[in-house]
């Protein structure tokens, strides 16, 4: 064929062309200028539809005004007329509508280019030629002559950016340990960051092991009134303004407010923050407006939280710990705004906050807490009423279960925070692992710990097992969860006593006891990266021991664990009566707490 013809079967070979007649050249026998024409029809209708951006969501074509094409698509148009043969003896114009399509970028639509065929470039029959008179197949690299480059004659103009923020880099001069100072009575700690964001929290020593009958769901209440201040201020939209967001979370032993904010910003956003902790109205309209909220969470709490709710009030049982941390639907009506300001009133102390913060500058910290907290009432932190852990049962039917499964927890006793046992306990932890029937797998996620691989891999009718650990400032536990169908529930929550028995009487292998320490290691560090977190952590130590405790000693304490501590930990935790908490639409096969309350090992153990 001619060269016109050859560099347009080449672009169309190589660019998808659905053209049967084209697709392998070695089948060509006869072609012409028509049929080239005819190709080139259906190749220009494909590539128009190729060149207009596509809707992943809605399928259609997605129109960019005042733009024939989008800048990040680049289209290569071939003119047929370029790159012709040195020998090719004459060119002559001819108005073939029907056999020539219109060029795209030409101004006369009718008027085409097309080649005369020289008596060498006649057509052939190449039925009876050898195959070695075949033409070859072209090559994978297009010719860079026919490769215009994209966007040819479009010049876009120089773009500036200007800083938004100011952001500080990390130096010989940056803060690399946490600082302490005590604002009359107010302990801040403070670690520089670099970034262009700051992080403030402050922690208060007030939870719902506080709470009274009297005062049942305060603490709940506070949390979801963060961000009502009263009077009627916008504080939402004063935060979007500022970059910044303002979030709660209460529990048993303590009370959180943080504010993530732009470190330029972070004097106004200070502002809102300390509105938001102290300066509350809790005017009745707000309240009543939290009250049907507290309605709509606890009446469809999730079957994983009723779960380890119970397992609190089960293991101590009319005790501190042992109130709900969500507050019960008969008792959401007793909230009122008076309760809530009295409840400040009480916890929200001097000697009872303590203040956190990431991506500031000491110094800075220091004098925005000296400033904002200045009318704070000084007092001691509120004493609490220690927890006797006692063991027991916690059971609730949920007929209207969405998956249908049971879940079942068993739990033991161990030490708190201030537990010698405490590190070797977080390692037990991990090295139980466990979680899902399905789980997308990859580094760090657990799948080769016990639980993934002695339950969960040999077990078909287990569709989750996981190891957790509830601690607080006097008491802590260590459990396993799991979920079957009801049919299964009995072997499930033999095969997790199983699991506790196993590690009273037969040691861990050094390779499981370094994976765990490693794996806590690695999680411990990642999450101190994040600012957020290293606020949070620094106001709950200061709240916890009175100081904070350094990355490099919690490390060297996570690698001084032994097998035999993890031993002695399952030993004395199986030595006293467990905990048992059961949820979902049939309990009938789960045992209950006089069946498990004297196993004390291997001996006392049947796997049904």
């Amino acid at each position: 064929s001619c060269s016109s013809c050859s560099s347009l079967l080449y672009i169309m070979t190589h660019t998808h062309t659905n053209t049967r007649n084209i697709r392998n050249i070695r089948n060509i026998t006869h072609i012409t200028h028509t049929t080239i024409n005819s190709i080139i029809t259906q190749k220009r209708s494909y590539t128009n539809t190729l060149n207009k951006p596509f809707s992943r969501l809605t399928g259609d074509a997605l129109i960019y005004p005042n733009r024939t094409q989008p800048p990040q698509i680049t289209t290569y148009i071939v003119n047929k007329n370029k790159n012709k043969n040195t020998n090719t003896n004459t060119n002559t114009n001819t108005n073939d509508a029907n056999n020539t399509p219109d060029t795209p970028n030409s101004s006369s639509s009718a008027s085409t280019s097309t080649s005369t065929p020289t008596p060498s470039s006649t057509p052939q029959d190449l039925s009876s030629s050898p195959s070695s008179s075949l033409p070859s197949p072209p090559s994978l690299d297009p010719p860079s002559s026919i490769l215009p480059p994209p966007c040819t004659g479009v010049s876009l103009p120089p773009i500036t950016l200007e800083p938004l923020i100011k952001i500080r880099a990390s130096g010989d001069n940056q803060q690399t340990e946490v600082q302490v100072t005590d604002v009359d009575g107010i302990k801040v700690g403070s670690l520089e960051k670099s970034g262009g964001m700051t992080t403030l929290g402050v922690c208060v020593g007030a939870g719902s092991k506080w709470e009274a009958d009297d005062t049942r769901g305060v603490c709940q209440a506070m949390e979801l009134m963060a961000l009502k201040p009263g009077g009627g201020a916008d504080v939402s939209a004063t935060l979007d303004s500022l970059g910044a967001q303002i979030y709660a979370l209460s529990g048993r032993d303590n009370y959180t407010v943080s504010v993530d904010c732009l470190r330029d910003n972070v004097e106004e956003a200070a502002k809102i923050w300390k509105a938001c902790v102290m300066d509350g109205t809790y005017e009745d309209e707000d309240v009543e407006e939290c009250k049907h909220i507290m309605t709509w969470i606890n009446s469809d709490l999730p079957s994983p939280e009723l779960l380890r709710e119970g397992m609190m009030s089960a293991a101590y049982p009319s005790q501190p710990l042992g109130n709900p941390h969500f507050c019960p639907l008969g008792s959401v009506a007793g909230v009122t705004g008076s309760k809530l300001r009295g409840w400040r009133d009480r916890f929200f102390k001097r000697g009872n906050m303590f203040v956190g913060a990431a991506g500031i500058e000491h110094a800075k910290a220091v004098d925005i807490v000296g400033t904002l907290f200045a009318d704070v009432p000084p007092g001691p932190p509120e004493p609490s009423a220690p927890s006797v852990y006692s063991g027991g049962e916690f059971r609730l039917l949920e007929p209207n279960n969405q998956d249908g499964l049971t879940r079942v927890a068993v739990a033991f006793e161990v030490g708190g925070w201030h537990g010698p046992d405490m590190v070797p306990v977080c390692v037990l932890q991990t090295l139980l692992g466990g979680g899902d029937s399905f789980s997308a797998g990859g580094p760090g996620k657990g799948m080769y710990s016990r639980l993934y691989r002695e339950v969960l891999n040999r077990c078909y009718w287990a569709e989750a097992a996981e190891c957790f650990i509830m601690l607080h400032n006097d008491a802590g536990l260590i459990g396993i969860s799991g979920a079957s169908v009801p049919s299964m529930s009995q072997n499930l929550t033999y095969q997790i006593l199983e699991q506790f028995a196993k590690l009273s009487y037969q040691p861990v292998t050094d390779e499981e006891l370094s994976r765990a320490k490693n794996m806590l290691r690695c999680n411990v560090l990642t999450q101190l990266e994040s600012r957020q977190i290293l606020a949070e952590d620094l106001v709950r130590q200061f709240q916890t021991y009175g100081e904070r405790v350094d990355p490099a000693d919690i490390c060297a304490r996570i690698d001084a664990v032994t097998k035999d501590d993890i031993r002695r930990v399952a030993q004395t935790a199986m030595s006293g009566p467990p905990s048992v908490s059961a949820v979902g639409p049939n309990l009938d096969k789960c045992p209950t707490f006089e069946q498990m309350k004297h196993i004390r090992g291997k001996d006392d153990l049947i796997v049904r």
